[in-house]
């Protein structure tokens, strides 16, 4: 496999929190690549189950001062995404948007990223970075 995905979540994050982060970017991800979602599978009884992830996304943490040299260090990958402090701190899309707009990328508190490119970029990046856990 040429290309890989991982979730980076900030270590500092409540358990809840690190997985509502990985479920949003997973979200945004599936969006962006909807060729890298499988089909519904049906099993043996007939019932069908929807289409997941055809790739590996594994979860990794990192020190929450670690994630803005993480985002930057994957700045030329094909796809990353990052899940900021407005989306933390906002309840309606509308919020989160004004949020976003108020400030550059690297002035927005980061609390997780996703990744996908080529595996030896991500492995120069992540590559060391423990499981979540």
């Amino acid at each position: 496999m040429p290309h890989k995905a991982v979730i980076v979540v900030s270590d500092a994050l409540p358990t809840g929190l690190k997985a509502n982060v990985a479920a949003v970017l997973s979200m945004a991800f599936g969006k962006a690549h909807p060729d890298l979602v499988g089909p519904d599978v049906t099993c043996a009884d007939g019932e069908t189950f929807a289409g997941i992830v055809a790739i590996p996304l594994p979860i990794l943490c990192a020190p929450a001062e670690a994630l803005r040299d993480l985002d930057a260090a994957a700045e030329a990958l094909p796809y990353r995404a990052a899940y900021t402090d407005a989306a933390l701190k906002t309840r309606s899309y509308d919020d989160y948007a004004r949020l976003l707009a108020a400030a550059p990328r690297d002035a927005q508190p980061v609390h997780g990223l996703l990744f996908y490119g080529p595996r030896k970029a991500i492995d120069r990046i992540a590559g060391r970075l423990p499981l979540l856990r």
